[in-house]
């Protein structure tokens, strides 16, 4: 599954999106340095998070033996992804809807993260497989609680609170 070709696309795939993402909010370059600075905290967080799910028995990645998780590549496609677009749409909410609209992010982000994940084992078992409920769906969930509490505090320690921005 993680081939070299595979991850190279991977990236570039994510890359892109993180692009658009960042030119449909109107981003400026403040704003996107804050959320790839979130998304290099997120990929230095995600190999110990796996390492602990795999410990534990919440999840594991059957096609990775040694190390036990995918290679960092695939990490930092993922960051780009969701944590980096959800730092530059997190900022864009909280812009406009306040703390009230960060509250709706997470109870949309964290079932929607968790039904992508459960969906993703289910086409892929042998890419990730989750261990016993209602453990690994609350594991999951925490999971996805990071992604945003990382996407949206890094942003803000490094590009300053939302309404700091002029919009364009």
């Amino acid at each position: 599954m993680f081939t070299t070709r595979f991850l190279v696309g991977y990236v570039a795939g994510t890359s892109a999106l993180f692009g658009a993402v960042a030119w449909l909010s109107r981003a400026r370059l403040r704003r996107i340095a804050g959320a790839l600075a979130a998304v290099a905290v997120f990929t230095a967080l995600s190999a110990p998070i796996d390492n602990l799910g795999a410990a534990t028995g919440l999840w594991v990645y059957p096609s990775c033996n040694d190390p036990p998780h995918p290679p960092l590549a695939a990490y930092l496609g993922q960051a780009l992804e969701f944590v980096g677009c959800l730092a530059l749409i997190g900022w864009r909410i909280q812009r406009r809807f306040g703390a009230r609209g960060i509250a709706w992010l997470f109870a949309l982000a964290l079932p929607l993260g968790a039904c992508r994940d459960f969906g993703a084992a289910a086409i892929f078992p042998d890419v990730i497989r989750f261990g016993a409920m209602p453990g690994a769906l609350l594991a999951d969930v925490a999971a996805w609680a990071v992604v945003l509490i990382v996407a949206l505090g890094v942003s803000r320690v490094i590009a300053g609170p939302a309404r700091a921005d002029a919009l364009r």
